[in-house]
């Protein structure tokens, strides 16, 4: 059983109750950030720290002690500053690793970094390596390409309700990797601080295409191809408006990075950090299984 203190931010978000589960059943000391006031009850296996995220004082408080922080927070929703006091908090406290809500898509690729959604996790990385130089504080960067069965069930990687999207003919192969794939990911990278140390990781679970993912799923559903240099240009014609709604420019310039051309969508082999961090690339039949019915 492991005595690392491990501080977890976002554990109610999309995908910090898998990162919860997978810290716990890993024998990690868990303490989890909620907001002042929450009424959000979690797994009594980990403990509760209420702060004011708008306090560096709070954040300090609750930090105190702990080995780790790992963020769940929802970039580009949870503004930037939040992002960037939570790390001086970290840093302030002696916290020894830092691991950001990265995830997702692949941002140390040139044209994803450029697309504007991603800006804030650039300055996230940038103030982490600012902060690892000038204190004891390390960080960990874990990219995983878009959640699998979350992208399934919710209809964004692939709408099996129909009709379907296919962008670019659906023939993409992309580097993939469901919440608690990347919760185990997180888990190895706490197991082996020093090797992942200031690094940036790349994990999948699969690397698929919409089609197969189509073609598991058995349905025989209607679909269209759309281009995601279409999505790229929609998004930035929302962007420019006097008041732009992410819901329609957010998930056009992600859906770009996940589909588009020279994104980086699939990690080279070369890249993934699977063995080491004990994260195991999912079967042909357990790719079916998490087709929604």
């Amino acid at each position: 059983m492991t005595s690392i203190k491990v501080a977890l931010a976002g554990a109610s978000g999309n995908l910090g109750p898998a990162v919860l589960k997978q810290l716990l059943d890993a024998g990690f000391d868990v303490t989890i950030l909620t907001r002042q006031g929450s009424d959000k009850t979690f797994d009594s296996r980990a403990h509760i720290a209420q702060v004011d995220y708008e306090s560096l004082d709070s954040l300090k408080a609750a930090l105190s002690g702990q080995d780790a922080v790992v963020s769940t927070l929802n970039v580009g929703v949870v503004p930037l500053r939040t992002h960037l006091r939570l790390i001086d908090a970290a840093a302030a406290t002696g916290v020894k690793r830092f691991i950001p809500s990265e995830y997702g898509c692949d941002t140390k690729n040139p044209l994803t970094a450029k697309l504007p959604v991603f800006g804030d996790k650039i300055d996230v990385h940038e103030h982490l390596k600012n902060v690892a130089q000038q204190s004891g504080l390390s960080y960990s960067v874990l990219i995983t390409g878009p959640f699998l069965d979350w992208g399934l069930e919710h209809g964004f990687v692939l709408n099996l309700a129909g009709p379907a999207a296919l962008y670019d003919g659906g023939d993409r192969r992309i580097s993939t990797t469901t919440l608690a794939g990347i919760g185990k990911g997180i888990v190895g990278i706490l197991n082996n601080l020093e090797a992942t140390k200031n690094s940036t990781l790349y994990i999948n679970e699969a690397r698929v295409t919409q089609n197969e993912l189509l073609e598991f799923s058995g349905k025989s559903i209607e679909t269209n191809v759309v281009k995601t240099t279409d999505l790229e240009q929609d998004a930035f014609a929302e962007l420019a408006k006097p008041a732009p709604n992410p819901e329609i420019f957010v998930p056009k310039f992600i859906l770009r990075a996940i589909f588009g051309e020279r994104f980086g969508s699939l990690f080279d082999s070369e890249k993934l950090s699977n063995d080491l961090l004990g994260v195991k690339t999912l079967s042909k039949e357990e790719l079916r299984g998490l087709i929604p019915q």
